[in-house]
């Protein structure tokens, strides 16, 4: 698999991964606040639909309240000769017929002796079965029960009538209430919307419901038993709405409840809300969300095939130039034109790492010139000290004879400037060969400087230099060996010295630098041309007549076991600038 094809797929699960999660996140989050808030909508609708429902019967308890304690109901004690408690039941019935069904008066028996419908005299209604107290502490006792008249749901209401004349009742008031004023409530209440409305028991036996359900169930035979009905107050839940012809329902119970001195009849107001209506924006929410995803992934694997190119082809650049260094192309690549840092990082990491290839197999042919170096010197060192030292000791001898020609002592100078010569020659190859370690000691650098000059001071006049200082304000302690610093100084200047002309201008300037302490020793000289300051520090390389080539050699052996660095370069008078670098990680004290 290539890299580019690795990282188009990482990135590709990435941001399809991304983007299931938020999508997932932001479906499920919206849901569950939605299902809240609809929940929330619908036990306050039933709350509501509870009050009405508590309103309404509250007023036809007051009704049979009063109804009960005319004087007129005594007559049935009489046998209601001139039917006057059947014509004020009708009277009455007349008066509120959106209300009532019928009026009826039974005696102590059971039986009815008046009614608003005649039919009804004579029959016999029972008191027991699924009567329910509804009245309060300061009411006579009433009872409320469902009950079905003409096939049509209705309620029945009762109550004892008191005797006027003595203690105890002489009879029950019936009022059978017409439900359509219920159902009318209901209908009302969720009109023509996607909600419906049910009225149960505490037995979860359905006595009403709102048109829609009306419609399509048989309401008297239904029975809502497993599902969650609240003993007071209200709750919300999800049920299985199977039982009434639907998928998963939100449902709002609102229970019955005291209304002014009414205790309440002990029914619980349902509104319910399909899920697949009450979630449909959530649906589209999902579609949304999927469509979103579909357009994000077809942009993010865009953007992500772009990234992945921009990453991967400098690598892939990277890689092929490997292979042709491998072959012997030195030639560096091209830095890449992205904007991403890792990926310029990673190029100049590279680059460098070549560069240090490069000086690596620089210092290899650098240290097989030093074993040679090293080789020549014991060589030369056993083979040439010996006769050198007899010859200067014999030109010695001479020397000291009376009665020589100049021409004779001008020839034994010679002999013994040239045994002097080859001596420091030998000299120089061992030091070269086998350098000495430094002995390192604190020493104050701008002494050492200033000694070296002090040493020089002739050669300096002489050749009319200027000497500038340029030297860090604070003195630096330095832990190096004194002796070799000053050889450093000393080929630095004496070397520059070869080349800067009379009257010309020798800089030394220190300073300490984020962590470092930098030296530079610079001229106005002809300078040292770029195509060989990268051999300005190889073994008996030299530029000037009858010079060894070893003085810069030694000078970055001496730089290097003090664990710096040393580079030749341009100074700003044009000739030039041999710039040193020193880590601080050895002590530098600053006074």
């Amino acid at each position: 698999m290539t890299t580019r094809a690795a990282l188009l797929r990482a990135l590709s699960w990435l941001l399809l991964g991304s983007m299931l999660v938020m999508a997932a996140l932001s479906f499920f989050n919206f849901r569950r606040a939605m299902q809240v808030e609809i929940a929330a909508n619908l036990e306050f609708s039933a709350s509501v639909i509870k009050e009405r429902i508590d309103t309404l019967l509250y007023t036809q308890v007051e009704n049979i309240r009063v109804w009960r304690s005319l004087q007129v109901m005594q007559d049935i004690t009489v046998g209601d000769i001139d039917k006057r408690v059947s014509g004020t039941l009708s009277e009455l019935r007349a008066g509120t017929k959106s209300f009532y069904k019928a009026l009826i008066c039974t005696n102590s028996a059971g039986r009815v002796v008046a009614a608003s419908d005649p039919a009804m005299i004579g029959r016999t209604i029972p008191v027991d079965g699924r009567w329910q107290t509804i009245s309060g502490p300061s009411l006579a006792d009433v009872f409320v029960a469902p009950m079905e008249r003409d096939n049509r749901q209705a309620i029945a209401l009762r109550t004892a009538i008191p005797n006027a004349f003595g203690k105890g009742g002489i009879g029950q008031l019936f009022v059978l209430l017409d439900f359509s004023a219920f159902e009318n409530v209901l209908d009302q209440a969720v009109g023509d919307g996607p909600r419906n409305l049910l009225i149960l028991d505490s037995q979860g036996n359905v006595i009403s419901a709102s048109r829609a359900l009306r419609e399509r169930l048989d309401i008297p035979t239904l029975r809502l038993e497993n599902w969650k009905m609240p003993k007071a107050g209200v709750t919300s839940y999800v049920h299985d709405g199977t039982a009434l012809g639907d998928s998963t329902l939100l449902v709002g119970a609102a229970a019955s409840s005291q209304y002014q001195q009414l205790e309440g009849v002990d029914w619980r107001i349902l509104m319910i809300e399909s899920t697949r209506i009450a979630f449909r924006p959530v649906l589209h929410l999902l579609w949304g969300l999927l469509a979103l995803l579909v357009w994000t992934m077809t942009i993010g694997v865009w953007i992500a095939s772009r990234l992945a190119g921009r990453i991967a082809q400098p690598i892939v650049e990277l890689t092929a130039f490997t292979r042709r260094f491998r072959q012997g192309d030195e030639s560096l690549p091209e830095r890449p034109g992205t904007a991403i840092s890792e990926v310029a990082e990673l190029f100049g990491a590279y680059v460098d790492m070549i560069r240090a290839l490069e000086r690596s197999r620089e210092q290899v042919v650098r240290a097989g010139k030093l074993a040679v170096v090293g080789e020549m010197a014991a060589i030369m060192a056993h083979e040439i000290r010996t006769p050198m030292s007899i010859v200067r000791s014999s030109a010695q001898l001479l020397d000291r004879q009376p009665g020589l020609s100049e021409k004779e002592r001008e020839l034994i100078g010679f002999m013994l400037g040239e045994t002097e010569r080859l001596n420091r020659l030998v000299t120089m190859l061992l030091e070269c060969a086998r350098p000495k370690p430094p002995e390192f000691q604190p020493q104050d650098l701008h002494a050492i400087v200033r000694n070296v000059l002090d040493l020089l001071s002739t050669r300096v006049e002489a050749a009319r230099v200027n000497v500038e200082l340029d030297l860090e304000s604070r003195s630096v302690v330095f832990d190096c060996d004194k002796e070799q610093m000053m050889q450093v100084f000393l080929n630095l200047i004496l070397n520059a010295l070869q080349f800067i002309p009379e009257g010309g201008k020798l800089g030394i300037r220190t300073s300490l630098d984020a962590g470092a302490l930098r030296i530079s020793v610079s001229d106005d000289g002809p300078g040292v041309p770029a195509p060989i300051r990268e051999r300005i520090f190889d073994p008996f390389f030299s530029r000037r007549e009858g010079g060894i080539g070893l003085g810069l050699t030694i000078i970055q052996q001496i730089v290097q076991a003090h664990g710096g660095e040393i580079a030749v370069g341009e100074s700003a008078w044009g000739g030039a600038a041999f710039n040193m670098r020193f880590p601080l990680n050895r002590e530098v004290g600053r006074t």
